[in-house]
Parts: C-alpha cells; structure tokens; sequence
C-alpha cells in the first residue's frame, strides 16, 4: 500500500465513504478491469460505475455526447469533464483488449 494512501488512524483513504466520510463495515478495495485499485464506497467507484453503465447504454457517439451535455447542465463542466475522461480511459482499455 502507498503510504499516501493511508489517512489518520491508520486506516486506507480509498475506503471512505464519499458520502460520509466513514469506513463501513463492507467497505472494500476493488480492482477494476483495467488494474486500477480503489475503494467500493469511494467517488472514483462511482465514477467508474457510472462511465460503464453509459458506455452499454448509450451505443453511439451521439447520444453518448447527449449525455454528456445532460451531465454538463446538471453538475457543471469539471463533473462532466471527469466522466468523459473516465470513459474515454475504459473505452481505450475495451479496445485495447480487442487487439
């Protein structure tokens, strides 16, 4: 574990909850597909999550765009800027894996 990664009390940074700022009792690390280690109830996760579930559903380029103005409108340029930059990110890994 990185040191950084370690926050008072000696507990991982990665399993606050984003919401609260707890550590639950199911909080966990997770992998995901592409190696990256973060924690269950952490912004990332979400974020994450969030990119996977538009990239299945939204399957062209233009209502992914769409999307993407929706969340531009609701929480701003830097949260939008965010999930594009995340699913862009998984959408090179899927590729990636297809070679």
């Amino acid at each position: 574990m990185n040191p950084n990664e370690v926050a008072d009390g000696g507990v991982d940074k990665r399993l606050r909850c984003y919401a609260c700022g707890e550590v639950h009792e199911s909080a966990r690390l997770v992998r995901t597909v592409d190696g990256r280690e973060m924690g269950n109830y952490s912004a990332n996760w979400f974020l994450y999550n969030e990119a996977w579930w538009v990239l299945k559903k939204y399957r062209s380029r233009r209502t992914r765009q769409e999307y993407l103005g929706k969340v531009r409108e609701n929480r701003g340029e830097g949260q939008m800027q965010r999930l594009r930059d995340e699913m862009l990110l998984l959408w090179q890994w899927k590729e990636g894996q297809k070679k």
